[in-house]
């Protein structure tokens, strides 16, 4: 039984897939961006051809419910009438907001806190009574350059962020690593963590680049100075340069900070036939840094890791990505 078949599976049922579960929400696809909008319903298409070319046998977990901590958790990383603001927006009628590069529609607040609710089911999942070991969730629309209080770059809820904060409340779980490669710089999650010192955010991206964020220089601020990493990479910059990043600054920094949580934003719009990257990173490449830091999650964390999907937008390019990343995990 294939991917077709993936939308009658609940989160009641086993993973068949020993160590890694995959979780996807049919209502990710009722955020409408209208047309010429690169992130649209059908990159879930692609995803999902993806996780079906790592294994015939892979299944979807889908929640039959909203996770219960999903309003709380939402209301601890965003300002205080974000949700509520946005939720008025999509009721209104209107097409955009906050941005010219997030339209909205009558469904955007549902799908965007549908997916904040699957990506804490997850880690509940990973890190609870539950056990399974590492989680990948198909997410749309994706998160990280959510602000505070602010949507921009296509993202609305910045889900990352709000499953590192679930976490941190989980007993025994004191540290979180978030690593960051989408082609983006990952302005959001890093400005709500850049004061702390209990996340560590490591991005690697393109810069300069959208949107505008992500220099060397910015490492924190405060108790949080040291505890974010941004490491710019030129235009056209291909799996030479990601491998060889990873293995000087990412690896170590997580091994000096010895999280016992690794989050994935896991981009993969800097693919060689992305539209929007402008970089030339060959699918082989995000399969092999999954492997290491899977490595790393075994070193620190007992193997559990989460990762979540954030850009992507040549079809082709994100489900061999998927596929990759999907092998690289297990």
């Amino acid at each position: 039984m294939g991917i077709q078949n993936s939308e009658s599976r609940s989160l009641d049922q086993p993973s068949i897939r020993p160590g890694l579960d995959i979780y996807y929400d049919p209502m990710f696809r009722l955020h409408d961006t209208g047309p010429e909008h690169p992130e649209t319903p059908s990159r879930m298409d692609a995803a999902l051809a993806g996780v079906d070319r790592a294994g015939a046998n892979t299944l979807i977990r889908i929640p039959e419910s909203e996770h219960p901590e999903t309003a709380r958790v939402i209301a601890r990383v965003h300002s205080a009438s974000y949700e509520k603001d946005l939720d008025e927006a999509c009721g209104s009628g209107r097409r955009l907001f906050h941005s010219l590069d997030n339209p909205i529609s009558s469904k955007t607040h549902a799908a965007a806190r549908a997916v904040v609710s699957a990506a804490l089911h997850a880690a509940s999942d990973v890190w609870g009574e539950r056990g399974a070991r590492r989680a990948f969730v198909i997410a749309r629309p994706p998160g990280h350059h959510a602000l505070k209080g602010e949507a921009m770059g296509f993202c609305f809820f910045n889900t990352i962020a709000c499953v590192a904060e679930q976490l941190l409340e989980r007993e025994g779980i004191d540290r979180v690593f978030i690593f960051d490669w989408d082609v983006h710089h990952g302005n959001g999650t890093q400005q709500i963590f850049e004061t702390r010192s209990d996340v560590f955010y490591a991005s690697m991206h393109r810069y300069p680049f959208y949107p505008g964020t992500g220099a060397a220089e910015e490492r924190g601020t405060g108790e949080g100075r040291g505890f974010t990493r941004n490491i710019p990479l030129e235009g056209s910059s291909g799996d030479a340069k990601y491998l060889e990043a990873l293995e000087r600054v990412v690896l170590p920094a997580i091994d000096e900070f010895r999280p016992h949580a690794i989050l994935l934003s896991a981009g993969f719009d800097a693919h060689v036939r992305d539209p929007l990257g402008g970089m030339r990173v060959s699918e082989r490449a995000f399969g092999t840094m999954t492997e290491r830091i899977v490595e790393a999650a075994e070193r620190h964390s007992e193997g559990k890791l989460l990762s979540l999907l954030e850009g992507g937008y040549d079809p082709e390019g994100l489900a061999a990505s998927v596929a990759a990343h999907v092998n690289g995990l297990e």
